[in-house]
C-alpha cells in the first residue's frame, strides 16, 4: 500500500475504489489555462483506485472557447520501494544463439496507410536503429 493512499484528507481516503455502483464519487474541476488559445478552461480530476493495481489520476480538459479538448490517465502511486534487476553473464559469444525458426509459427505482415498509422499515432514514434 503506498504512502499517497494512507494519507487522510477531509476525514476520507483520498483515492476511491473503481465500482460502477459508486455514485458518490464525482471529480473535482478546476479552471485552468487552455494552451492551445490561452483562455480559461476546465480541467476535472478523479482520483480512484483500481482494485489490486494502483492509484491513477484520471484528468480531462475542456476549452468552451476553442473545444480543444485532451484526457489522460497518471499513476499516482510512489514508486515500489523493491524492484528486480537481472544480469546476464556471457563468457563466449558462442554460448547466445537464437532458436531455429518454428516451422508452425507464420510471420505475417500488416500494411497501413499513413491516415491509419496517424490515427494510432505510430508516424510520431522514433524508428531509430530499426531495422525490418
Amino acid at each position: 500500500m503506498s504512502a499517497i493512499s494512507e494519507e487522510k484528507v477531509r476525514g476520507g481516503n483520498m483515492f476511491k475504489d473503481i465500482s460502477a455502483d459508486d455514485e458518490e464519487s464525482h471529480p473535482t474541476e478546476i479552471e485552468s489555462l487552455c494552451m492551445n488559445c490561452y483562455q480559461n478552461g476546465t480541467t476535472r480530476l478523479l482520483l480512484t483506485k483500481i482494485p489490486f493495481f494502483k492509484e491513477i489520476i484520471i484528468s480531462s480538459f475542456s476549452c468552451p472557447h476553442c473545444s480543444w479538448s485532451n484526457t489522460e490517465i497518471q499513476s499516482a502511486g510512489r514508486i515500489q520501494d523493491l524492484g528486480v534487476c537481472y544480469t546476464l553473464k556471457v563468457d563466449y559469444l558462442q554460448n547466445v544463439y537464437a532458436p531455429d525458426p518454428d516451422p508452425e509459427m507464420t510471420v505475417e505482415k500488416y500494411t497501413r496507410t499513413f491516415e491509419q498509422n496517424e490515427e494510432l499515432g505510430l508516424n510520431d514514434m522514433k524508428t531509430e536503429g530499426y531495422h525490418e
